[in-house]
């Protein structure tokens, strides 16, 4: 074998190589496989190390994927994180102790998780607000499950309930005192429930049935107006309390409405009613049309809300038993609808405006409806 030395071509025997191999690596193969593993043992661990860490800085700030383990004994960390934070706001500085600096006042931490709200009845729903808990206080048709109440609403509560007839405040729960905080969310992900710091958890009211309704009222040969609303798939909840509100301050009688594409009770709907949910009967049917026949035959006048109608809204005064027909905003009347009614009676309003918020037509129809015209 040939090896290159310089200009010089030099002869080399097989020990010589075997002799220069061993010179030029002292150390044996296996030697450097486990040095670089020994090395990469050393990098995972590092590693793991600094992701342990981060993964705790991030923690905070990450809501854990199993809750169960959220409130474990093993998880020593979210109780580290109870701690309060410093707010950094210029509302937020006070004045040194003597010093002249200002300082900031440690604020509670938001990292803290909230107190879980409570869980309505099966088949229920909360109301919320001193008006809407009251009415349902005060009506015997109302079954509730449970009370909750803030201290600082505790005392008015207690009022409301003194003022209850006995027989009804045997029916009524215990309240239950609890946080203002817990009760924030009673109205789900979408409501903001201003509660006023009183919520009740109620079944919704048994919808009488028409026939029996009407049983109610006085004859036809009665001296007394009378008003109803007829509500046709009207969706909304707000809107629909809006009217019921509307209803109880003009004293109408009652509502009809239908059990499918109309509003369902909830909280949001009481508590747009105000209270006028637990005054005025909510009757529901299921068919609308033959409804209206029912009450045609009962010596009520139909009339309906169109904006394209000839009469005025004055003239439902002229009526003694009246019902007025609310269509849903946008679409109006059904066809079906207004094929069934007496007569089609118009608001004016600007010829700018496109229309009326339907929860306002239904007041100003109710008050045409209520003042004589004719003096």
């Amino acid at each position: 074998m040939v090896v290159g030395v310089g200009f010089e071509p030099t002869y080399a025997t097989r020990a010589d190589l075997q002799s220069a191999a061993f010179n030029h690596s002292a150390t044996p193969p296996d030697c450097h496989f486990y040095h670089t593993l020994y090395a990469y043992k050393i990098a995972l661990v590092l590693r793991d190390k600094k992701t342990q860490l981060i993964c705790q800085q991030r923690s905070r700030f990450m809501t854990p994927k199993n809750t169960k383990n959220q409130h474990s004994a093993k998880n020593s960390y979210r109780k580290r994180q109870k701690t309060n934070i410093i707010d950094y706001s210029e509302n937020n500085r006070i004045e040194g102790n003597g010093s002249g600096e200002k300082l900031w006042k440690p604020v509670k931490s938001i990292y803290q998780a909230r107190k879980a709200p409570p869980k309505p009845p099966q088949n229920g729903y909360f109301i919320w607000g001193r008006h809407t808990v009251f009415a349902a206080l005060a009506n015997p048709e109302r079954r509730l499950q449970n009370i909750y109440v803030t201290p600082d609403s505790a005392d008015e509560l207690e009022t409301a309930l003194h003022k209850l007839e006995s027989y009804r405040q045997r029916d009524i729960p215990s309240p239950q005192i609890t946080e203002r905080s817990r009760l924030d969310g009673v109205g789900g992900a979408k409501e903001n429930a201003v509660h006023q710091g009183i919520v009740a958890a109620v079944w919704p009211l048994d919808s009488p049935s028409l026939d029996a309704f009407l049983d109610t009222l006085p004859k036809e040969t009665s001296r007394v107006n009378i008003r109803l609303l007829i509500l046709d798939q009207l969706s909304d909840p707000r809107n629909v309390g809006a009217i019921m509100r509307s209803a109880r301050a003009f004293g109408v009688a009652g509502i009809i409405t239908t059990f499918r594409n109309a509003a369902e009770e909830n909280g949001a709907l009481a508590k747009a009613a105000s209270g006028a949910l637990d005054h005025v009967p909510l009757i529901r049917i299921v068919n609308l049309a033959r409804g209206m026949e029912r009450l045609q035959d009962n010596g009520f006048t139909v009339a309906g809300l169109a904006g394209d109608a000839d009469k005025d809204v004055s003239s439902l005064s002229f009526h003694k038993r009246l019902a007025i027909v609310l269509g849903a905003e946008g679409s109006g009347l059904r066809r079906l609808s207004r094929e069934h009614c007496n007569l089609l009676v118009r608001i004016n309003i600007d010829n700018n405006a496109e229309s009326l918020n339907v929860s306002n037509a239904s007041a100003i129809a109710l008050y045409a409806a209520s003042v004589d015209f004719q003096t």
